[in-house]
């Protein structure tokens, strides 16, 4: 247990460092939207408040939001396309 929370721990460090970077939010905000309102807008009337999950982390939380927090009542199983995740960060971010 204590070796895959280090993993994750490491994991979502890279990942952070990877979107605080200059190309952090390289996806296209508009396509992101079309992502959003396809496959978020049925439960999130608006984007979800950023600062619960953190920028860093919406990667992970976007590619599967029960491995992010297991105690989540979504039951959306995540996006797959590493590109819908940049555009939906990129979305969300560009909206604040």
């Amino acid at each position: 247990m204590r070796a895959t929370r280090r993993r994750s721990t490491i994991l979502a460090a890279a990942i952070g460092a990877l979107v605080s970077g200059a190309a952090a939010f390289a996806g296209d905000p508009e396509a992101g939207k079309a992502v959003f309102e396809t496959r978020c807008h049925g439960c999130h009337a608006a984007p979800p408040y950023i600062g619960r999950i953190g920028e860093a982390s919406l990667p992970m939380f976007l590619a599967n939001p029960r491995r992010f927090n297991p105690k989540t009542a979504m039951t959306f199983p995540g996006l797959r396309s590493k590109k819908d995740i940049d555009d939906v960060i990129a979305f969300l971010t560009h909206r604040q």
